[in-house]
């Protein structure tokens, strides 16, 4: 291997890691600069437009590459369905009987991290590596994307805390919600019947979706470190929200993996489940609930690689998970 393609890998092996120590980096120097007083709109304008435009082109890309006219359902699709509209549902009523508490925050983080939807690429290509069903994997996490995109604006006005009746929050709401995530998959379908050369060109960029990602991971942790500052509720209910995040992470994955493996897709389904994308979960916590349960983004990133990790070793040794 050349030196060029050993820098090349090192840095695609590490390049979220490296993302996440540059965003911690430039949020640091950026505080203590003491620039916020005079860049603070700009900045926000900046990140408010960058972060859920870099999720919208990272869902087009990865939805380019599935055939979206060849998915298979199947009944293991519709329990994930069924236990997250239910998990949903339930903490949304905690946190509107939670109103008006320092508590709430603990229910929203834990709304945030379930009704996000599925990291698409990440869990394909797990899920292929370890012997699971890649084809029906892909297809719960654009069932994963409706979820989100349907049920959120309705649950989301019960725990905001804006001055907006519920139809105007659900109306706000949708504008911003739903074109993030059903967009993407509609310009991919248009794309593969229209104009299939550019798809081509898509896959021929095997490296793209990682970097897109890498930069969504950059603002998205330097976001999360701004909230772990700022926060107004104080370091016990940041810790607290921590560990919501990671009983939420570990549900996720054990419900998905019993509820698979029943179908005999227990990876799929436990990563389909629990394999969440963060940077949405950021994006979303901070715009439409309260700042301080965006960390439960960061702290899901962490819980879930860790333990993707783990199971990655696992298969190594032991050639199944």
């Amino acid at each position: 291997m050349s030196s060029k393609n050993k820098i090349k890998h090192f840095f695609n092996q590490y390049v979220l890691l490296i993302a996440m120590v540059f965003g911690i980096t430039a949020y640091l120097v950026y505080h203590n600069l003491d620039l916020q007083s005079s860049t603070r709109d700009t900045v926000r304008a900046i990140v408010d437009f960058t972060i859920p435009t870099m999720v919208l082109v990272m869902l087009y890309v990865t939805f380019c590459k599935v055939n979206l006219r060849q998915l298979t359902f199947t009944r293991w699709h519709l329990m994930l369905f069924l236990f997250q509209l239910l998990l949903m549902t339930v903490v949304t009523l905690i946190a509107s009987l939670l109103q008006g508490t320092k508590y709430v925050v603990l229910a929203e983080a834990a709304f945030i991290c379930i009704a996000s939807p599925t990291a698409t690429g990440s869990v394909v290509v797990l899920t292929q590596r370890w012997g699971g069903n890649s084809e029906t994997t892909t297809t719960y996490t654009l069932i994963s994307n409706v979820i989100t995109a349907l049920f959120v604006p309705v649950m989301i006005p019960f725990m905001s805390t804006q001055d907006y009746s519920l139809y105007e929050s659900f109306l706000m709401i949708v504008k911003r919600v739903t074109p993030l995530l059903i967009i993407p998959m509609l310009m991919a379908l248009l794309t593969q019947i229209m104009i299939p050369k550019v798809i081509d060109i898509v896959k021929g960029w095997k490296d793209l979706p990682l970097y897109l990602w890498a930069v969504a991971m950059c603002l998205a942790i330097s976001m999360t470190l701004r909230y772990l500052i700022t926060s107004e509720f104080g370091v016990p209910i940041e810790i607290a929200v921590a560990f919501v995040s990671m009983a939420v992470c570990a549900l996720l994955f054990y419900s998905g993996k019993r509820i698979g493996r029943v179908y005999g897709e227990h990876i799929g389904a436990g990563q389909g489940l629990a394999q969440r994308n963060t940077v949405f979960i950021i994006w979303l916590g901070s715009t439409f609930l309260h700042p301080s349960c965006a960390i439960a983004g960061g702290f899901y990133s962490l819980w879930q690689n860790l333990f993707n990790t783990w199971q990655m070793r696992k298969f190594e040794r032991e050639g199944k998970i």
